[in-house]
């Protein structure tokens, strides 16, 4: 199952919507399915908890820091290190440690492709949590704006009303500071 950023039941509750599913709103359930893509992007991270292959190419300057996209990592299957034509792949923990970030490896590479494959990510989000408070703001005001995608103002009987550019809001982004990757900058 992927992974719920929030719960139909909290959207219905905050919208007032009457059905029972979220199949019977195609925009919420459009909206809804788009909105992990949305905050991967500003986080610098993925999020769904699932087995990942990633592979990096060290060049001359070498390193041991490895940045892996789905942290927090649970377990990692193999570290396969290419260099020279030899390939070795590494099954245990004994030639890297999970960190924070991705792998540490205990020996500086160069020159080298590393292929690690490892299960990673978050494996559920809790009502408490700022993704999910995030998922709730940014959601809803979508939904509710999805007659007027992309306008700047809005004219209605009792006047205008001016709506912040298309993108994640800036409170959404506030509550999305604490998620982001170890290593990301903040600038997607």
């Amino acid at each position: 199952m992927a992974l719920e950023l929030v719960t139909y039941a909290d959207l219905k509750k905050l919208l007032t919507l009457q059905n029972l599913t979220i199949d019977e709103y195609p925009p919420l359930d459009v909206i809804n399915a788009s909105m992990i893509t949305a905050f991967e992007e500003y986080l610098g991270r993925s999020l769904d908890s699932k087995e990942r292959t990633e592979s990096q190419f060290i060049g001359a300057f070498g390193k041991s820091m490895l940045k892996l996209k789905a942290v927090p990592i649970s377990s990692v299957a193999s570290v396969t290190i290419l260099q020279r034509g030899d390939s070795t792949t590494y099954t245990e923990n004994d030639d890297f440690e999970i960190t924070s970030y991705g792998l540490k490896l205990w020996m500086p590479l160069k020159n080298s492709k590393i292929t690690v494959v490892y299960t990673g990510g978050l494996s559920g989000v809790t009502e408490e949590s700022n993704l999910n408070r995030a998922a709730l703001y940014q959601i809803s005001y979508e939904f509710q704006s999805k007659d007027q995608i992309g306008a700047e103002s809005v004219s209605n009987e009792g006047g205008s009303v001016q709506r912040p550019e298309l993108g994640l809001l800036k409170e959404t982004k506030r509550l999305l500071v604490s998620s982001f990757h170890p290593l990301h900058t903040g600038k997607p």
